[in-house]
């Protein structure tokens, strides 16, 4: 009888379900480890995961986004009510960012960024049951920060990916999926937005990636999506064939994303995979894994309330530092 040899599923382009694994909730610990992956801070995870976090928070509590209320508490961790800034490693994009913001304006920032990325995965869980929602939330929320259309689409794939993951969507299913619900969506997502241009014709990008399902090199997966390293919807659509299959190592395509597009391009495969796979240990070790697992779980079953879960400020802290006065 012949020896049977199974076809490693990372090189498979089936479409593929997978059993729902916590309808989302290990996301945040995904994004951490992504984060922590790509070794933008030394010691752990940056100022995207700090971002992820606050907006959690705000979506936990209230359901919706009030630019009010999250950019007071960005600009807390920013150190605006005379502590210490505790962001660490942030993009310079935000950094323009914050400083408008401090300065009395809080001004979204030109050119391109994967920042609305890192934070759109959060909106995908938050509204993973209505895919308007996804759209019109993770586009506002693209555009409180960021005025390039690129940038913003970006953030809206990652944020349609990040929910089809929730419910187990993978290979085939998974593409063919987010350009279902990008596409049709195109002008509204690029209105009043810079170089809308670059981003004609969104929908069918997505699904000519179709036959290159399969891909776990992070380097051929950005030469298949456009190859541009600089340019935020290549890397995303990158992101997307690295986190579509489904594959026995889940943290390989982690690791591939973060060689190509360093912590946040980690963080956002991580968000897809985590939001898949649920909440289980990553093979590298870093701070308030266990913080991160509740955040997903109360942002995807409740309850609607943070008031028992560490203040973010305080936790960011003591990481920096050992110590809060009146923490712990």
């Amino acid at each position: 009888m012949p020896e049977l040899v199974d076809e490693p599923r990372e090189q498979s382009s089936e479409a593929l379900y997978t059993v729902v694994a916590g309808e989302g909730d290990g996301f945040m610990l995904g994004l951490a480890a992504g984060d922590s992956a790509g070794g933008a801070w030394e010691l752990g995870y940056s100022a995207a995961t700090e971002q992820a976090t606050l907006i959690a928070y705000e979506l936990i509590t209230h359901r919706e986004i009030s630019e009010e209320r999250l950019f007071a508490s960005l600009l807390e961790l920013d150190g605006s009510e005379g502590e210490e800034p505790v962001y660490r490693a942030e993009s310079p994009e935000f950094r323009v960012w914050l400083d408008r913001a401090r300065a009395g304006g809080a001004i979204p920032v030109d050119g391109e960024s994967l920042d609305a990325s890192v934070r759109a995965s959060v909106v995908g869980v938050a509204y993973r049951s209505d895919p308007e929602q996804v759209i019109r939330q993770s586009r506002r929320l693209g555009a409180m920060f960021h005025t390039d259309a690129r940038t913003v689409a970006a953030g809206t794939i990652v944020a349609s990916a990040v929910a089809a993951s929730c419910y187990a969507q993978s290979g085939l299913d998974l593409i063919a999926g987010v350009a279902e619900s990008v596409g049709p969506h195109e002008e509204r997502i690029t209105e009043g937005l810079s170089g809308s241009e670059a981003v004609a014709g969104l929908g069918d990008r997505i699904l000519e990636l179709l036959p290159s399902v399969g891909a776990t090199d992070g380097a051929k997966a950005l030469e298949l999506a456009g190859g541009d390293p600089d340019d935020p919807l290549s890397l995303v659509l990158a992101a997307l064939l690295l986190a579509a299959p489904v594959a026995p190592r889940h943290h390989a395509a982690i690791e591939q994303a973060a060689r190509l597009g360093g912590s946040r391009l980690g963080a956002v495969v991580g968000a897809i995979v985590g939001a898949r796979v649920g909440i289980r240990a990553w093979p590298w070790a870093f701070a308030n894994d266990t913080w991160f697992a509740e955040i997903g779980r109360r942002l995807v079953r409740g309850p609607d309330e943070v008031r028992d879960l560490p203040i973010p400020y305080a936790v960011e802290h003591h990481l920096m530092s050992g110590s809060v006065p009146g923490f712990l």
